[in-house]
Formats: structure tokens, C-alpha cells, sequence
């Protein structure tokens, strides 16, 4: 009777070969000992050849595959391994079908009004919308649930992602389940178009109590338009879009959203971007982001030389600052015992906007941009600016509710880890292209 070869014993490698058990190694050994040289055992693989097949219990080489229910019945130990990677070989083809994007083929039905589908498919699923022409489809295709009701109230899809087949168009389920494309497209906030042009960047050395890190001044020349947000994020705009509300004044969902990090505002900037182009609301090649520093300061003086964007003084009542301690240009700081100072941040709009229809851009909360630091501008004449974001140190601007006004002026700059949050900090974005 032959030996069963079983691998549950612990000297058992489980690489998917066949081990003896410590008795039929013996006997394998005594046995070479009496037919060394005659062909009945094999000195390379120690397996018995003419003693017919070899019951075995086959130990694959992945966790959870032992086969102990039926025995795989091979004649030698190179078809066993054989057998061994085909198995694999199985596995992991199955193992790449399950991880593929789920994949829905539409049809439209005899009267070519609709489309009718089953279930709700999961986001990024795939559906292909096929008909007898597809450029003489206006729009994209209405889809329906088999209870008509329709698709895009519970899980909209985006604008044809590809549609260069004459009878097919190819779409993606939203990431944004729940929400319809209007309510993509009604995730931005309001924002003001800023045209292109050149300003004088920086402080000159005469305005009092300016830092060095102010200057030199830089004529910049910014080629290109884009648009800024009328005002700091608010935290209904970044909870809708991010889940979250991090602020320390949170439940005024009208105040600046602020305890946001640089990453945290670059990835706000992020998923807006991808919730409007999956609803086709995003004009091509425009990405919304953090501003540069050049864009920042251009914006907030509003084509104006002085100190600030609201003219050459800031005052109580102008701006949400510490207003105790006003500032003009011709003689810096100076105190204001009846100046008010909130302690807090205040609605966004609560002043008068710019020149250009920007608000807050001096006091409430400070606004990260998207430039890392450095300790000068430029220099010179340069054109669409940008320092890039090499180490952690960011650039903030504008100053904030419990700054003096002095380091609210249009060229005031501060440096800030990319780590730091408090319940000063926030930001506002722009619609521009990803980088200048």
C-alpha cells in the first residue's frame, strides 16, 4: 500500500511543494540507499517514479487555498506544480476581473426617449450610451431607473467623457451621489472677474512700519485674466463640498470657514474642480486653486497705489480688525479708544467690498496663497509670477479680526507653516488656469 504524502505535519514548507512526513523521508532515504543508480527513485527530486501516481493533498503557495476536502491525484512532482501555478494562474485572473470598474452597457428603448436601467450602479461605473448617430444627439441622454425614476436625483453622470465613436458615448457615474448637476454646478462660490494687467507689487520704503520682507518692489505683469472669489470661503461652501466643518466659530455657516490648513484648502480647491467638471459646469483648462501671491495683492489693491485696496488709511468701521490701533499711510499707526474690535470673525460681506468687487480683503481672517515663502519679492520687472512650493513654509496675506491694521495692508506678507491652522486662517480660491 503507498504511502500517503501529507503536508500537515510542522516540518511542512508551504511553497507549494509536496514534503514527506519525517517517516516516509526515512524510508525514501533507505530505499536510495538499496537502488542508487537504478532509475526507482529520482536523486534530483527524491519522488517515486514507477510506483505508479502519488496520492497527495496539494499546499498551494497563497494564504487560504488547502484542499483538504479531495485529494489532487498528480503522477510526479512536476505536475503537481504544474498544477499548482495554473491554479495561481486562475486566481489572479479572477482576482483582476473583481477589481475592474464596474461596467454597465444602455440601450435605448424602441422609442429612443429614454434609457432604462436596473439598479442604481455604483459611482464610477461606466455606461455606454449607444445610437444610430451620435452626433445628432443634443445633450446628454436622459436615464431612468425601471421605476422612471430619474437617475441624475440620486447618482448623476457626468458629460461624455470620450466621443470620438460615431454610435457611442461613454459615461461616468458621479462621485458625488445625491446630488443632481445643479447642485454641482452651485458648489462654487461667487466670483469676480479680475482682468489682466501690471501693478507695482510690494511696499515702497517710505510707507511706515513696512517690513523687508515687503519688497523689493516688483512691477508684475500678469498676462491673463482670471476670476477670485468675492469672498472668503464660507463654511456652508466648505462643508458642502468637503463634509467637514473645522472652524472654531462653526454654526455660522456665513462667516469665513478658518482652522484650515494649506493642504486642507488645496484639497477643497480639488474636489470643486472635479465636482464641477463631472458636471460639465467648468470651462476647459480652468482649474479652481489657492491664488498666487502676485494675483492675491493685484486683486486686493484693485488698481490702487496706497496702503490698502480701500484707500490710503484703514479705520474702524472699514474692515474686521483690531481697531483700536488704526493705520495711515502718512503716519503709520496711531490708537482709537473707541475703535471697535470684535474679537471675533464677522459674516463674510460685512464691509464695503473694493474697487473691484472683493471683499474682505483686509481683516476678518487671514487667506493662504498659493506660493511657497521667500524672504523678498523679486525684484524688477517679471511676468505671471510664482514662487514655487518647495519645503513647508507658505505665504498668508491680508491679516485677520485681532491684527492691528498695520499688518492688514495691501503689501503686508507673513510666512506660515503649511501645517498651521487657527481660528484665523482661511482662504478664498480663484478660476484659472493650474499654474501660471
Amino acid at each position: 500500500m503507498k504511502p500517503n504524502v501529507i503536508l500537515e505535519h510542522p516540518a511542512a514548507r508551504l511553497d507549494g511543494r509536496i514534503h514527506p512526513s519525517p517517516d516516509e523521508q526515512r524510508r525514501r532515504e533507505d530505499a536510495k540507499e538499496d537502488n542508487r543508480g537504478l532509475g526507482g527513485i529520482s536523486a534530483t527530486q527524491g519522488i517515486p517514479h514507477q510506483a505508479g501516481e502519488c496520492d497527495s493533498w496539494l499546499h498551494l503557495p497563497f494564504p487560504g487555498f488547502f484542499f483538504a476536502s479531495s485529494r489532487l491525484r498528480c503522477s510526479n512532482y512536476q505536475s503537481c506544480l504544474y498544477l499548482a501555478w495554473f491554479l495561481v494562474g486562475l486566481l489572479v485572473l479572477a482576482t483582476a476581473a473583481l477589481a475592474a470598474p464596474p461596467q454597465l452597457q444602455i440601450k435605448s428603448d424602441p422609442t429612443g426617449a429614454h434609457l432604462v436601467v436596473g439598479p442604481v450602479p455604483e459611482p464610477g461605473a461606466l455606461f455606454v450610451y449607444e445610437a444610430t448617430n451620435v452626433a445628432s444627439l443634443v445633450g446628454a441622454p436622459q436615464v431612468l431607473l425601471a421605476t422612471n425614476a430619474p437617475l441624475n436625483a440620486a447618482l448623476p453622470i457626468q458629460i461624455p467623457v470620450t466621443a470620438g465613436h460615431p454610435t457611442q458615448l461613454f459615461f461616468r457615474a458621479s462621485q458625488w451621489p445625491g446630488r443632481t448637476i445643479a447642485d454641482l454646478c452651485a458648489l462654487a462660490p461667487a466670483l469676480v472677474d479680475i482682468p489682466a494687467g501690471t501693478f507695482l507689487m510690494g511696499s515702497p520704503t517710505t510707507e511706515p512700519e513696512r517690513a523687508d520682507w515687503e519688497g523689493p518692489q516688483t512691477r508684475v505683469t500678469l498676462t491673463y485674466a482670471f476670476k477670485m472669489g468675492k469672498y472668503e470661503v464660507q463654511q456652508a461652501e466648505y462643508q458642502a463640498v468637503m463634509g467637514t466643518n473645522p472652524s472654531y466659530y462653526a454654526g455660522h455657516t456665513n462667516r469665513p470657514v478658518e482652522q484650515v490648513t494649506w493642504d486642507e484648502a488645496m484639497e477643497y480647491c480639488r474636489r470643486l474642480t472635479e465636482a464641477q467638471r463631472s458636471a460639465g459646469c467648468l470651462p476647459a483648462g480652468r482649474v479652481y486653486r489657492l491664488p498666487t501671491e502676485a494675483e492675491w495683492e493685484y486683486a486686493c489693491r484693485a488698481g490702487t497705489t496706497n496702503a490698502f485696496g480701500l484707500g490710503p488709511a484703514l479705520r474702524s468701521g472699514m474692515a474686521n480688525f483690531d481697531a483700536y490701533f488704526e493705520y495711515d499711510q502718512a503716519v503709520g499707526t496711531f490708537e482709537n479708544p473707541t475703535g471697535v474690535d470684535l474679537g471675533r470673525t464677522t459674516a463674510v460681506g460685512s464691509y464695503a467690498p473694493n474697487a473691484w468687487g472683493l471683499y474682505d480683503m483686509h481683516g476678518n481672517v487671514w487667506e493662504w496663497c498659493l506660493d511657497g515663502w521667500s524672504a523678498q519679492l523679486p525684484g524688477g520687472t517679471v511676468t505671471n509670477t510664482y514662487t514655487a512650493t518647495t519645503g513647508t513654509d507658505r505665504v498668508i496675506r491680508g491679516g485677520c479680526w485681532y491684527n492691528a491694521a498695520r499688518a492688514c495692508r495691501s503689501a503686508y506678507r507673513l510666512r506660515a507653516t503649511k501645517y498651521f491652522y487657527d481660528n484665523d486662517l482661511g482662504f478664498r480660491i480663484v478660476l484659472a488656469s493650474d499654474v501660471p
